[in-house]
């Protein structure tokens, strides 16, 4: 069989290693839209030899590699990885036609960067090891941090420290958690071992509850600070803004925090010490995120700042949806992760098309944009309507399976959840009025509308943003089957 998961890695990171030697922009524009194709296709690939109906691991590797750890090289893919690289190989190919034609400084290293970042992410996704899974978790913040430091806005020094302090000290207590994991599992069997899930399985049985507690609160801690969420989410705004919109849907592709919620997490939230106190935590979390989040992207005054609290508000659903705990609601909370990368990809790329045609993002600066921009106001309304969660469209698909099933264990926190969908619909339509609709700002000088690449680039993601509303299922139906199967463990063990 074809070594798909291996390949998932090697092919994008052998074009960026490639792209790095190229001289022109269009040589480096044009291999990394060539490597970014090849992985689509073999996403694609795995998707149609995909099984839907099992939650077992599909396209499994393991080679030895130390022996004396019990580490081994150890990936696959199942229902919890496939949507998430299925939605990062859809993505890039379009964000490098996007990019295509702005004028930029070593575009060899900017596009062999959007290369390594998709080869470390879809790393983390089909790792079945903690020793392979960490080195792509780490490798993630070297493109990123210079996408930032290089390409980004008047403050992307600060950004992009603050990014890489922020969220390597939190892998660093992640890691502290895997260790502690280790050498308890180790001293309870007596064999090493860096598999995922022979460790997570092995977690149940391990000392007292204080060290299960100590383990899941560090190992979790790592991935609410990536994900992020109230209130270890302040790298994220700085991160977002400053970003060149290339490095902002980077980010958004980031969906690692959230996917170590499903594959880790959640798998050992019921054999903690106190798996009720756990999911009463993780679920006031999410519903203050969500509130906290819509509350303060109101009061924003740049237009691409107030996307990015959105995702903030955006992420507690996932959080509230996983501390729901029934398999509908950690679906909708998968589910939300894919959408989001979808509807957020669209709404970052308006707010760059329109700071590169206006030459500012302020919202009050800006107005009547649709008599300039009508292509752009088209896609724009396409994701922000997504994404205050318009029947029809992924976001509504997403935050209804959270909030109608989290309600079954969570009322309480759904309710205040609920508060948030009127505020956040409030800034959406603000925001549109203001930038695309109203008098024209004649000081913006004569703006045009967006190239014809970045059109096809946007309107495609758009399409998927409302095939996928009206027919959730190709990815939906994966995700519940891995849901069932983490919650049916939960259930047997009386949780």
């Amino acid at each position: 069989m074809l070594p798909v998961a291996s390949l998932l890695i090697l092919v994008p990171l052998i074009f960026a290693a490639v792209t790095f030697f190229t001289k022109t922009k269009e040589q480096a524009a044009g291999l990394a839209f060539l490597g970014s194709l090849a992985t689509l296709g073999l996403t694609l690939y795995a998707y149609l030899n995909f099984d839907s109906n099992t939650a077992a691991m599909q396209f499994f590797e393991s080679i030895e590699w130390i022996p004396l750890l019990g580490a081994k090289y150890s990936v696959g893919i199942d229902g919890v990885s496939m949507p998430l690289i299925l939605l990062n190989a859809i993505v890039i190919p379009f964000l490098i036609l996007y990019s295509w034609k702005e004028e930029r400084e070593a575009p060899n290293r900017f596009y062999g960067l959007i290369l390594t970042m998709q080869a470390a992410v879809i790393g983390v996704f089909v790792a079945l090891d903690f020793m392979v899974f960490y080195i792509f978790w780490e490798l993630t913040l070297i493109p990123l941090f210079f996408m930032v430091n290089i390409w980004g806005g008047e403050k992307r020094a600060h950004a992009s420290y603050k990014f890489f302090i922020y969220t390597h000290v939190a892998s660093l207590v992640m890691l502290l958690g895997i260790f502690g994991l280790f050498y308890a599992s180790w001293q309870q069997t007596g064999v090493p071992t860096f598999d995922i899930r022979e460790l997570v399985g092995q977690f149940q049985f391990l000392g007292s509850g204080l060290l299960r507690n100590a383990i899941f609160l560090s190992i979790i801690f790592g991935f609410l600070a990536k994900l992020p969420i109230f209130p270890f989410h302040s790298w994220l705004p700085d991160a977002y803004t400053e970003a060149p919109t290339a490095g902002s849907v980077l980010f958004i592709l980031l969906k690692i925090g959230g996917y170590g919620l499903f594959r880790i997490s959640l798998p050992m939230l019921p054999n903690t010490g106190n798996p009720e106190l756990m999911i009463t935590v993780l679920g006031l979390l999410g519903a203050f995120s969500i509130v906290y989040g819509a509350l303060v992207a109101l009061r924003q005054k740049d237009l691409k700042r107030m996307i990015a609290y959105s995702s903030l508000s955006h992420m507690g659903y996932v959080l509230l949806g996983s501390a729901g705990f029934v398999a509908l609601s950690v679906s909708g909370a998968m589910f939300q992760q894919f959408s989001h990368g979808l509807i957020m990809s669209i709404m970052f790329m308006s707010a760059g098309s329109i700071q590169t045609g206006t030459g500012t993002r302020i919202i009050n600066n800006l107005g009547g944009l649709a008599k300039k921009m009508p292509m752009l106001a088209v896609l724009m309304m396409v994701g922000f309507m997504a994404s205050l969660g318009l029947p029809g469209l992924t976001g509504f698909v997403a935050e209804f399976l959270v909030l109608a099933f989290s309600y079954v264990n969570l009322p309480g926190f759904v309710l205040l959840a609920l508060l948030a969908i009127v505020i956040t619909a409030g800034y959406h339509l603000w925001a549109m009025q203001r930038v695309m609709f109203g008098v024209y700002n004649e000081k913006l000088g004569d703006v045009r509308d967006i190239s014809s690449l970045q059109v096809f680039s946007m309107a495609v993601i758009a399409l998927l943003v409302v095939y996928f509303g009206w027919n959730p299922n190709p990815v939906l139906n994966m995700m519940i089957t891995n849901s069932e199967a983490i919650v049916s463990f939960a259930a047997a063990l009386g949780v």
